[in-house]
C-alpha cells in the first residue's frame, strides 16, 4: 500500500517542481527593449521640369521596296544563242545593255521570204499599171476614131440629103460608127478592170509591206535589252535554252526608284496631317548593318491603298533620292525612317517611366512624393510630351518601385 502511494505521488511532485521552476525562470527573465519603427527612404532619380517648344522626330521602321520592277520576257521566241556579261542574279545592268540574244536564222529567212513576196507583188502591180497606161492611150485613139466616124456619118447624111450619096455608103458609115463606139466601150471596160486589179494589187503590196516590216522588227527584237538601269533577280535563261515570248527570263528592279515602306499609327498619321500633310514631307532613311550606318535622303510620295487590317496602321512610301545602280540598298533591307513631327508649344518632355496610371506623375517636394495630374500630348519613341500640373524647376520622379505613392519619402541618387 505504501509502495503504491509512492509511485503515484512521485510523478506529481516532479511535475509540481518543474512548473514552479518554469514560473521562476519566466518571472526572472530580463526585459527586451523594442526598437522604434523607422520610415523607409527610397533612393530615386528625378529630372527637372523644363517647359519648351518641341518639334520631335518620329522614328519608324520598315523595309526597302522596289518602286518600279518589270518581268523581262523575250520579244520573240527561239533558242538563246548569247547572253550579256551581267545577265545573272544580282547583276547590275545599264539602260540598253544586252541581256539575251535569240537565234536569228528563222527571222532572217522570214525577212528574205517577205522581201521576195513583196517584190513579186510590186512587179505584178507594175504590170497592171503598164497595161492600164497602154489601154488608156488606146482609148484616146479609139475615141479619135469614133469622132472621125461621127463626122463621116454626118457628111454622108448631108450628101444623101442633096441626092448625091448612096444609101449603102451611108449605112456603111453608120456601121463603122457603131463599131467604133463598141471599141471605145470595150476599151473603157478593160481600163476599169485593170484599174480594179491595180487597186487590189496595191492592197496586196501594202499588206506584204506590213508583213515585211513586222518580220524586220522581229529580226531586230532577237536582242532583249534592259529598258532601264537596275538589278537583275530571278534570272532563268542560259545559252541553248529555247524560250517563247511568254517565258520570263528575269526580273529587273529600277535602281533609281527604290522606296522605303513604313507604317504609322492612326495617331501619328493624324499628327502628320495636322502638320500640313504627309505628301512631299522630307524624311531620312537609315540602314544599320554590321556597325555601319548608311543615311539616305527621301521624300514621302504616297500612302497605301488600304489600311493594314492586322495592325490598324497606315503604310506610307518614301522615295529614296539620288539612287542609281551603284547604290548599296536592296529591296528587303530593314531600315529606320526619321520624320519631323508637328511642333508643340510649352510642353514637358519626360521618359515613359515617369508616368503612372496614364494621367499622373510624382513630383518630389521636401523629400516626399506629391502626385501631379498631366495630359499626354504626344509620344515620341520612349519619351512623352505632357502638359499639366507641373512648373519649371519641379523635380519629377523617373524611377519606378513597388511602394510608390503620394507621401512616400525619397532621396535623390
Amino acid at each position: 500500500m505504501l509502495r503504491r502511494t509512492r509511485k503515484i505521488l512521485l510523478p506529481v511532485v516532479i511535475l509540481a517542481i518543474a512548473v514552479s521552476f518554469a514560473g521562476y525562470l519566466r518571472a526572472t527573465r530580463p526585459a527586451v527593449k523594442r526598437n522604434p519603427v523607422q520610415e523607409r527612404v527610397w533612393v530615386v532619380s528625378a529630372m527637372s521640369v523644363k517647359l519648351a517648344d518641341v518639334q520631335p522626330k518620329l522614328r519608324l521602321y520598315g523595309e526597302i521596296v522596289a518602286g518600279r520592277k518589270v518581268d523581262l520576257r523575250p520579244l520573240v521566241g527561239g533558242r538563246i544563242v548569247g547572253v550579256g556579261p551581267n545577265f545573272s542574279d544580282g547583276g547590275i545592268v545599264q539602260t540598253g545593255e544586252l541581256l539575251i540574244e535569240i537565234d536569228n536564222f528563222e527571222y532572217k529567212s522570214t525577212v528574205r521570204e517577205r522581201q521576195a513576196q513583196l517584190a513579186e507583188a510590186q512587179a505584178r502591180l507594175e504590170e497592171y499599171l503598164s497595161d492600164l497606161t497602154a489601154e488608156r492611150r488606146q482609148l484616146v485613139s479609139d475615141k479619135m476614131q469614133l469622132a472621125l466616124r461621127q463626122r463621116e456619118v454626118a457628111r454622108r447624111e448631108r450628101l444623101r440629103a442633096r441626092g448625091s450619096g448612096s444609101v449603102k455608103a451611108l449605112d456603111d458609115s453608120k456601121l463603122a460608127l457603131n463599131q467604133a463606139g463598141q471599141a471605145v466601150t470595150s476599151r473603157e471596160q478593160a481600163i476599169g478592170r485593170l484599174s480594179a486589179r491595180a487597186k487590189q494589187q496595191s492592197a496586196v503590196v501594202a499588206r506584204l509591206d506590213v508583213t515585211l516590216q513586222r518580220a524586220r522588227r522581229d529580226l531586230r527584237e532577237i536582242y532583249l535589252r534592259a529598258p532601264f538601269g537596275g538589278f537583275l533577280m530571278e534570272v532563268d535563261g542560259a545559252i541553248g535554252k529555247k524560250v517563247s515570248s511568254n517565258d520570263r527570263v528575269a526580273r529587273l528592279i529600277d535602281a533609281s526608284r527604290l522606296e522605303a515602306r513604313f507604317q504609322v499609327s492612326d495617331a501619328e498619321f493624324g499628327r502628320l496631317i495636322a502638320a500640313g500633310g504627309y505628301k512631299g514631307r522630307s524624311a531620312t532613311v537609315r540602314w544599320v548593318t554590321r556597325g555601319k550606318v548608311f543615311t539616305f535622303p527621301a521624300e514621302i510620295v504616297r500612302s497605301a491603298s488600304q489600311v493594314d487590317a492586322n495592325s490598324g496602321g497606315i503604310n506610307l512610301y518614301a522615295r529614296i533620292k539620288n539612287t542609281n545602280a551603284g547604290t548599296v540598298l536592296r529591296p528587303g533591307v530593314f531600315i529606320e525612317v526619321v520624320i519631323e513631327d508637328r511642333p508643340y508649344s510649352k510642353v514637358v518632355r519626360l521618359p515613359t517611366s515617369a508616368l503612372h496610371g496614364g494621367d499622373r506623375v510624382y513630383a518630389i517636394v521636401d523629400g516626399r512624393l506629391r502626385a501631379r495630374r498631366v495630359t499626354i500630348v504626344a509620344r515620341t519613341g520612349n519619351d512623352l510630351l505632357v502638359r499639366g500640373e507641373l512648373k519649371p524647376g519641379d523635380q519629377v520622379l523617373v524611377t519606378r518601385f513597388a511602394e510608390i505613392g503620394a507621401g512616400v519619402r525619397v532621396r535623390l541618387r
